[in-house]
């Protein structure tokens, strides 16, 4: 409680310190404290330093979910629609991401002066003047032709134009401005597509990088396979040498951001929680057995409301291998020969603490069999396992030593224990050919079957109906009580105090070491939470820990190193953070990169041992030889992305580089390895004179690509700041 000890020392600093904080907030608005009302710079976002409309972005959260509700309504027809935490989540990130995305745009269309006057507006309604008409106009067409009719669309709107109902103006705005919108970004789109071609050369480039085949040799060897006292240890003078040289690469180049180290204390019910949730089902107990309203009597009741009185509810012991509802197979003997209207429990399940009532009874027919496994795949493996299974049925039959056959031959550990007998299990429980055979062929049957596992050798043994029941549940989950929750943050408190003190007047390392180690000598787990500037969103945590943690991350003045002052709940889990790091965009500080530059000095040390082993040897089948490398022969185009060791790019560059046939290239580093290539013969593309196949293609696959990306590609060349999170905070 030494936590608690300093803050009585320092009571009249606490009381000083909540006076302070009610004014502040009381007098918030006044801004008394600043002298003056501070500039909202960021509001719920920017694009390109342009705050983005709340009111625009609230219109497109409203569309995203009325989109989303009529998904819902045609997946799930007549019933009623709810919207998940996920939904919400994802209907906010639609709803930005599009709103965003037109700002951009019609910044776009303002540069190049892209209109959609009213004369264009009036024949795009109509389909008039060459013109086809809008998705909105289509909507009205002739009940017998199917055809579109103007009639009824020009009706339609003059009754909205001559309304009294504000709502109906409104409405006819936003459909006017809809169709506009769609028709600046078809021109827009057609302007795009218009600057789009393919050249001859670039048509025959492509037919000859498809065409023509290198068929090669390589010996390729990964870098796993380098032994580790052939690099020995890589040394920060090592690794600092590498970053003097490569720092400025773009794929170190660092985003503003912040990461956060926290760890998390679970809290569990204790004995006492257990045994208070035990005594409520036991008053529940009695009243469930007396009642004969028992859905109603789940739904008020049990935490889990579920009540099913079909055979898709059927009950069965824990382990059958079927899903659906179970009980515990101590309890399978005294519920199954239960009477209906009989109570169970009070008993732990994965639920939570239940109390189960048979319901009634149905017969389910099960089997018993016993069986031997070989496993096999691919044809060849089957072929020799049926011949196989073949041989040990004969022994079977002759020496009738099934089970010893199953010990030395199965491959179902689930079933060699037990000589290989599966008992009473339901129809629909095993793979559709094993179901079949156990469920209909013979008792005392002994045959083969082959499955996605492999060859099957199954004696059926048994076949009943075995009484089932239904049951329901009452279910109740033991939540920790709020002295238990009490007892966890005091602790939390503790360490947040030893923490402190371990890390005061420390450099970041040392603090960012003494977290780890404090975390881990209690028995926790240190995780890091990598946060955006520009758009910090903190994953897996409710609203009240996020905002604490996004806080302790962005909270005014912060450094390296701050702890969280107090215990952050998280729902049962009470969450110690610091901040580790915060990054500046651009090049990135050597402590933060270290580690990742340490695997590539790895790598390069590496690759420069299989290149010293490799350089100088001309004999391919030699070297795979001795090096136990793969040696691989294929034919390879310039087109194609993979080869038979995998993703190695550097292999087909090589091949194609300019080597002739016959030629061996020197020992090349690829993504995973090293290799050597040899051209073995080249064989040329066809000849031909006519390459507008593949203009075509070439021109048409461009088209497509920058009518889908050129949102993206505005959206990565912009700068866009989602302060949503933050502002939701109070944090900027």
């Amino acid at each position: 409680m030494a936590l608690i000890g300093k803050i009585r020392e320092k009571s009249w600093l606490l009381v000083a310190v909540i006076g302070i904080a009610m004014l502040a907030f009381i007098l918030g608005d006044f801004d008394v404290f600043r002298g003056g009302s501070q500039e909202d710079v960021y509001g719920i976002g920017t694009v390109n330093g342009e705050k983005v409309n709340k009111d625009a972005l609230k219109e497109m959260e409203n569309n995203a979910r009325q989109n989303m509700y009529q998904t819902k309504q045609q997946q799930n027809p007549g019933k009623p629609v709810n919207f998940t935490e996920q939904d919400e989540k994802r209907i906010a990130n639609q709803a930005w991401q599009a709103t965003v995305a037109n700002k951009l745009v019609d910044s776009e269309f303002e540069k190049i002066g892209l209109v959609v006057d009213e004369f264009e507006l009036e024949n795009v309604l109509y389909g008039r003047k060459g013109y086809d008409p809008s998705s909105v106009s289509m909507q009205f067409k002739d009940s017998v032709t199917g055809e579109f009719a103007p009639d009824q669309l020009r009706q339609a709107i003059t009754q909205m134009e001559e309304s009294n109902d504000p709502q109906q103006i409104q409405r006819l705005e936003g459909i006017m401005e809809y169709i506009r919108d769609t028709r600046k970004n078809e021109k827009y789109e057609t302007l795009l597509a218009a600057g789009v071609h393919a050249t001859t050369l670039e048509g025959k480039n492509s037919y000859e990088e498809k065409k023509t085949v290198k068929n090669v040799t390589y010996v390729y060897q990964n870098f796993s396979k380098v032994p580790s006292d052939a690099v020995g240890e890589i040394t920060e003078k090592e690794i600092k040498t590498y970053y003097d040289n490569h720092k400025t690469e773009e794929k170190y180049e660092q985003e503003a951001s912040r990461k956060v180290d926290y760890f998390a204390v679970q809290v569990t019910p204790g004995a006492e929680d257990t045994a208070r949730t035990e005594k409520l089902l036991q008053r529940v107990k009695p009243k469930f057995k007396e009642t004969n309203k028992d859905s109603a009597f789940v739904m008020r009741f049990s935490d889990k409301k579920e009540f099913r009185n079909d055979s898709t509810f059927v009950a069965r012991p824990e382990g059958s291998g079927k899903q659906g509802p179970t009980y515990p197979k101590s309890m399978a003997d005294a519920i199954e020969n239960a009477e209906p209207g009989d109570v169970f429990g009070p008993y732990t399940s994965k639920d939570g603490l239940k109390v189960s009532k048979v319901v009634r009874f149905v017969e389910e027919p099960t089997a018993t069999v016993r069986h031997i496994l070989l496993n096999a795949k691919g044809e060849q493996a089957v072929a020799a396992a049926e011949e196989q299974a073949d041989s040990i049925m004969k022994v079977i039959r002759n020496k009738d030593n099934f089970e010893e056959m199953v010990e030395q031959f199965s491959d179902d550990p689930g079933s060699k224990s037990n000589g290989g007998k599966y008992e009473d299990f339901a129809a629909g429980t095993m793979v559709p050919a094993f179901n079949d055979f156990s469920f209909n062929k013979p008792i005392g049957t002994l045959g083969k079957v082959n499955t996605n596992y492999g060859v099957h050798i199954i004696e059926v043994l048994d076949r009943k109906s075995t009484k089932r029941p239904i049951l329901a549940n009452i279910v109740k989950q033991v939540e920790p009580s709020k002295r238990t929750m009490n007892d966890v943050n005091s602790k939390v408190s503790n360490y947040i105090y030893e923490l402190d003190e371990k890390l005061s007047g420390k450099a970041i390392e040392e603090k960012q070491a003494a977290f780890d180690s404090f975390a881990i000598k209690q028995g926790y787990t240190v995780r890091t939470l990598n946060l955006k500037d520009d758009k910090p969103v903190v994953q897996g945590f409710g609203d009240l820990a996020e905002g604490q943690l996004l806080r302790l991350a962005y909270g005014e003045g912060v450094k390296e190193g701050a702890l969280s002052s107090a215990p952050i709940r998280d729902k049962n889990r009470v969450v110690v953070a610091m901040v580790a790091d915060i990054i500046e965009a651009g090049i990135p500080e050597f402590a933060t990169v270290k580690k990742q530059m340490k695997s590539e000095v790895r790598k390069e040390k590496q690759a420069q041992y299989l290149i010293d082993q490799m350089v100088g040897k001309e004999d391919l089948q030699a070297l795979a030889r001795e090096m136990g490398a793969k040696i691989e022969s294929e034919g390879l185009t310039f087109s194609a992305s993979n080869v038979q060791v995998g993703r190695e790019p550097q292999i087909i560059g090589t091949a194609f580089s300019g080597l002739i046939d016959g030629q061996k290239s020197v020992p090349v580093k690829g993504k995973s390895g090293v290799f050597v290539v040899r051209v073995d013969n080249t064989k040329p593309a066809p000849e031909t004179s006519d390459f507008s196949t593949e203009k075509t293609q070439i021109a048409s696959q461009r088209e497509t690509q920058i009518k889908q990306r050129y949102r993206s590609a505005l959206l990565n060349g912009a700068e866009v700041i989602d302060n949503r999170k933050l502002r939701k905070y109070g944090i900027r």
